[in-house]
């Protein structure tokens, strides 16, 4: 079995775990996968059971993945539902300074891909609200 390190390009230490998290996607891991397939040693081959159980992680990981987008769009639907439950409503939040101000909520925008209600001048995120009255 070749040593995987040879198969990526050489990183600093600092940056390597950051860049192999965003980079190590399912191709890179197929990638990854044939380059040692094709560097292995011809009288030691990869048992069965290797292939099997990278095969599995492999598996796994893509699973992981798509549960976790799917988690994200879940997430914004919730956001959205939340956002648009509290048109009309009157709230309370704590503003930049923590201070508890109130006012009713006239519309919503998505920043940055955070819901926040517009309230007056004041655009509030979901999380700062302390209190609903309808």
């Amino acid at each position: 079995m070749v040593n995987q390190t040879n198969a990526i390009a050489p990183t600093s230490g600092a940056n390597f775990s950051k860049t192999a998290a965003k980079e190590l996607d399912k191709d890179a891991f197929l990638k990854l996968l044939v380059t040692q397939l094709k560097y292995q040693d011809p009288l030691s081959p990869m048992q069965d059971r290797e292939f099997i159980s990278q095969m599995a992680q492999f598996s796994a990981l893509e699973q992981m993945a798509n549960s976790a987008l799917e988690l994200q769009k879940l997430q914004r639907i919730d956001s959205l539902a939340t956002t648009f439950s509290l048109l009309g409503a009157t709230v309370t939040y704590k503003d930049a300074a923590g201070k508890e101000v109130q006012g009713t909520v006239i519309g919503a925008e998505m920043k940055g891909g955070v819901m926040q209600v517009r309230v007056g001048d004041a655009l509030v995120d979901l999380a700062n609200i302390v209190k609903v009255a309808k």
